[in-house]
């Protein structure tokens, strides 16, 4: 007798252990941190961003899991480039309470007062890709390329390949856009050092109007040495353009970003080069700086990704690492 009491003593304490067990590991799981970061770009359908934001995701899995913390990113944005559509998107982001902000700054003005009342609600907001290069923007830090820097890049390749003199176009997404009109500006610093004319096209950020436009150039200027462009669509474009109209081999094509289409024009030889700015990287250090704030109360920095040039020597090498998601 005095040993079955002793036995069911035991089981009824191994259960109690086994409940407290249980009820201590679901506390655990109840009291982890949580963080819900906000990713907001423009023009945020294209392609472009799919390695951002796949990048802010690899990093917040990697920190949920070294830190034992829980780490959301979300990606939102306008559908096509609206500067007033994503000033709402920010505030609206802010208003909902989101631990952290990473988010492009396509205007020098519109985005100091959502920034500024992010902040002061206790949200620190990273810039990504795009920055306000006024000075004005109370934004903690910029993780992206340098863009005049980048643009002496791209006007030292038109030369490259066209030489000191004749007449190119080069295209402009969106009027307005400061990394857009700074890469412009870093090409015209090289350019206006030579006898190369050109001329600025508005080819938006619609793929149809793009071609349109470079299309209609070329045919009014059928001694045109080359097409370029400072963003994505145009970039694509090109190569559209020059099969079309059966230009390969007379007139060059180059731009920016590793869309899909503007890597295999490469590998057709109707763009002969791109300048990369490693989105990938735009969306896992922000991810890093802002949880580093939030947990540890550091600074986030600045950190340049750079402007590398891909072409047909290295095109398949990129192509493999885009579709893994990280070019």
């Amino acid at each position: 007798m005095k040993k079955s009491t002793l036995a069911l003593a035991l089981v009824v304490a191994l259960v109690a252990g086994v409940f407290a067990s249980g009820f201590s590991s679901i506390a655990l799981a109840q009291e982890k941190e949580t963080y819900n970061f906000v990713i907001i770009t423009h023009s945020a359908t294209i392609p472009f961003w799919v390695p951002l934001v796949k990048g802010a995701q690899d990093a917040a899995r990697a920190i949920s899991l070294a830190e034992g913390v829980e780490i959301t990113v979300r990606h939102m944005g306008p559908q096509l480039f609206n500067v007033e559509e994503q000033v709402s998107i920010l505030e609206n982001a802010v208003q909902s309470g989101v631990d952290g902000i990473i988010t492009t700054l396509p205007d020098l003005n519109a985005f100091d007062a959502p920034v500024a009342n992010a902040l002061a609600q206790g949200i620190p907001v990273i810039a990504t890709n795009t920055d306000d290069t006024s000075g004005d923007n109370p934004r903690l830090a910029y993780v992206g390329q340098l863009d005049i820097t980048a643009g002496n890049v791209l006007g030292q390749k038109i030369v490259e390949y066209v030489g000191t003199s004749g007449k190119i176009a080069i295209g402009l997404e969106d009027l307005g856009h400061p990394s857009l009109q700074d890469r412009l500006t870093g090409v015209r610093q090289v350019l206006d050092q030579t006898d190369i004319q050109y001329e600025i096209l508005h080819t938006t950020a619609d793929l149809t109007v793009a071609v349109s436009t470079f299309e209609s150039w070329l045919l009014a200027n059928p001694d045109a040495k080359g097409i370029f462009s400072v963003d994505q669509t145009g970039t694509t474009a090109q190569g559209t353009v020059i099969r079309n109209l059966g230009l390969k081999g007379r007139v060059v094509s180059g731009g920016w970003d590793l869309a899909p289409g503007t890597l295999q024009n490469i590998i057709d030889g109707y763009t002969q080069f791109t300048i990369d700015q490693t989105p990938y990287l735009q969306g896992y250090y922000p991810v890093v700086g802002l949880y580093l704030y939030l947990k540890y109360g550091i600074a986030p920095s600045n950190v340049d990704t750079g402007a590398s040039i891909v072409d047909a020597s290295n095109v398949h090498e990129v192509i493999a690492l885009s579709e893994a998601g990280y070019r």
